[in-house]
C-alpha cells in the first residue's frame, strides 16, 4: 500500500490491519469491515450525486475526506445465473438512467454530423459487403466461413437497407424536437460490476458519464445477446424507462449496425467470427422490419 493511501485511511479513520491487492482494487480489512477502494479517476463524488438523484444501488460508501479514491465496503458475491444476472443488470441501468435523465437543448449541427456518419458508416458497409461478395463469387473453392458469409449476405444487405430507410425518416423528426434526453452511464459494463448479495450493487463508476441511454443500452445488448431475447431486453428496461417513439427507433437503428467483419489467417476464427455476427443480426431482424413496417 503506498504512502498515499494509508495516509488517506488514516484521516478517514480507517486503521488497516490487512490488506491485498486484486488487479487495481485494494482490499483493506480494519477490526470490523473490509473495504474495496480504487482510484476516482471522475475525481467526484459520484456517490454523493446518486443518492441526491434517489439511487443507492452501491455499496456504502466511506469516502468522507479525499475523492481521490472510492472507499467502498467490499462485498462478497453470490454465484448467480447468468442469464438472471443480465436481466437484474439491465434493470438497475433503467433505474439509473431514469432517475438521472435530464433535457437537454438539441443541437442541430451535432445531429447533422451525427447522421452523416451513421449513413456514411451504412454506405462504407455496402460497399465492402458487395465488394467481399463480387470476390466469392469468383472463387472456385470457399472457406466455411467464406461460405457462411455468402449464405447469408442477403441478411446483411436488407438490414443495411432497413436502417438506412429508418435513419431518413428519424433524422427528420430529430430536426423537430427541441431537445434530447441525456442521463449518466454507468459505462463500465461487465458482469463482474453487479454484486449480488443481500441486495443488488453496482460497483466501478470511475468510467461513468452523461449522454444518451441508447448508448448504453447498444453496448450492453451487444454484449449479452446471448443470455436475453430482444423483445424482453426493452420490456425490462421500459419498466422502468419508457422510450420515446424517437429514441426506440434510434436504438433500434444503432443495435442494427452490422459489424464489418474481417477475416484473419485462421479459418476456425473467421467461422466464429461469421457466425456470430449473422446470429446476432438474426436476434434483431425481427425486431427491425416491424420497425420499417410502421
Amino acid at each position: 500500500m503506498n504512502n498515499e493511501l494509508y495516509s488517506i485511511l488514516k484521516k478517514e479513520n480507517i486503521h488497516p490491519i490487512a490488506y491485498k491487492k486484486i488487479n487495481s482494487v485494494y482490499l483493506v480489512s480494519d477490526k470490523t469491515i473490509t473495504y474495496a477502494i480504487k482510484l476516482n479517476t471522475n475525481n467526484y463524488d459520484i456517490y454523493k450525486y446518486l443518492l441526491s438523484k434517489g439511487f443507492n444501488y452501491f455499496p456504502d460508501n466511506y469516502s468522507n475526506i479525499n475523492v481521490n479514491y472510492d472507499i467502498t465496503k467490499y462485498i462478497i458475491p453470490l454465484e448467480v445465473n447468468q442469464t438472471e444476472k443480465v436481466n437484474d443488470y439491465l434493470k438497475l441501468l433503467s433505474i439509473l438512467h431514469f432517475k438521472t435523465s435530464y433535457k437537454r437543448e438539441v443541437n442541430l449541427d451535432e445531429i447533422k454530423i451525427n447522421y452523416e456518419k451513421l449513413i456514411n458508416e451504412i454506405n462504407d458497409l455496402r460497399r465492402y459487403y458487395i465488394s467481399i461478395n463480387d470476390k466469392l463469387d469468383k472463387e472456385r473453392f470457399l472457406s466455411p466461413a467464406d461460405y457462411l458469409l455468402l449464405r447469408n449476405i442477403t441478411l446483411i444487405y436488407s438490414v443495411l437497407n432497413i436502417i438506412e430507410k429508418l435513419l431518413n425518416k428519424t433524422y427528420e423528426k430529430i430536426k423537430d424536437s427541441k431537445s434530447i434526453r441525456v442521463a449518466l452511464l454507468h459505462n463500465n459494463l461487465s458482469l463482474d460490476h453487479l454484486i449480488i448479495n443481500e441486495g443488488e450493487y453496482l460497483i466501478s463508476w470511475d468510467k461513468s458519464y452523461f449522454d444518451s441511454p441508447i448508448n448504453e443500452l447498444n453496448s450492453f445488448y451487444r454484449k449479452y445477446y446471448n443470455y436475453i431475447d430482444i423483445n424482453d431486453f426493452l420490456l425490462i428496461y421500459e419498466k422502468s424507462n419508457k422510450l420515446s417513439a424517437i429514441e426506440k427507433t434510434l436504438l433500434i437503428i444503432v443495435l442494427s449496425v452490422p459489424k464489418k467483419i474481417e477475416f484473419i489467417n485462421n479459418n476456425y476464427e473467421n467461422t466464429v467470427l461469421v457466425n456470430n455476427e449473422i446470429n446476432y443480426l438474426k436476434s434483431i431482424y425481427e425486431l427491425i422490419t416491424k420497425y420499417n413496417d410502421v
